[in-house]
């Protein structure tokens, strides 16, 4: 599994995309840093909502289209001495570490000099890196299960596209109409339960807390901190981002162990 890894790597760094990803990261995050007018606590949210946008999108499209591609390769890889699960794993190990170096890249190089004058800063900074690598673990996951599921890379990309717009756009009003609408009801441990079920909102909650931007931490994110308080978010939030990476993988792995080629 260890070669298989290391040909993704290679395979994955010489892609064009990933010089698209970690290109429009940088030109994206050195904009903000240098011709934005925030500092401090305020220029890593700003920096939190590039990753949020672009991140989530990028990783589910690729590691969807990239496996779906691979699968003739992968038929003549399992006639040899490679299992399915070596096979698997390998690719997802090597689909999310090629991300995580393109997006260390594009994130690090503005963001180091930068961020890291300052050890307050140079902290918030490593947790948006940390929680941008577990974006890309939990939507490398779901793109795979896109991937299981559709055969046509046409498909894999409109139903990308419909996740992403889903936890990144409709999440937060679909949350807002619910307590509007049922506000009479007791309706606190399902509002609570849809809200756990999105990453996105999750990884936003946990690095605004570590700053002093509060107000921008939307309804659900609001909702979820009155009503447990901050420790058992926090706790929760990781539980459930756990949750998110492990939930599809697994669903996809099963699918692939019987799936015919």
């Amino acid at each position: 599994m260890k070669e298989l890894i290391l040909f993704e790597l290679r395979e994955n760094i010489r892609s064009k995309w990933m010089f698209v990803f970690a290109g429009f990261l940088a030109i994206s995050a050195g904009a903000l840093n240098y011709f934005g007018d925030e500092s401090g606590g305020r220029l890593v949210v700003s920096q939190m909502n590039l990753v949020l946008f672009v991140v989530p999108l990028f990783s589910i499209t690729f590691s969807g289209l990239t496996f779906n591609d691979s699968l003739p390769f992968a038929e003549v890889l399992l006639s040899k001495s490679l299992t399915r699960s070596q096979y698997f794993f390998g690719k997802y190990c090597g689909v999310s570490i090629s991300l995580f170096l393109s997006f260390l890249i594009g994130l690090g190089i503005p963001g180091v000099p930068l961020f890291f004058s300052d050890p307050k800063l140079a902290i918030l900074f490593s947790e948006l890196i940390l929680f941008g690598t577990v974006l890309i673990l939990v939507f490398v996951s779901l793109g795979f299960l896109l991937a299981s599921f559709f055969k046509k890379g046409e498909l894999i990309v409109s139903g990308a596209l419909l996740v992403w717009l889903y936890f990144f756009l409709l999440f937060d009003s679909f949350v807002f109409m619910l307590s509007i609408y049922l506000g009479d009801y007791p309706v606190e441990i399902p509002a609570l339960l849809v809200i756990l079920f999105n990453p996105v909102d999750l990884v936003r909650i946990l690095i605004i807390l570590q700053t002093k931007a509060s107000v921008l931490l939307g309804f659900s994110g609001a909702f979820l901190i009155r009503s447990l308080g901050t420790s058992i978010v926090v706790l929760l939030s990781i539980l459930f981002l756990m949750f998110w990476v492990m939930m599809p993988l697994s669903i996809s792995y099963k699918r692939f162990l019987v799936r015919n080629f």
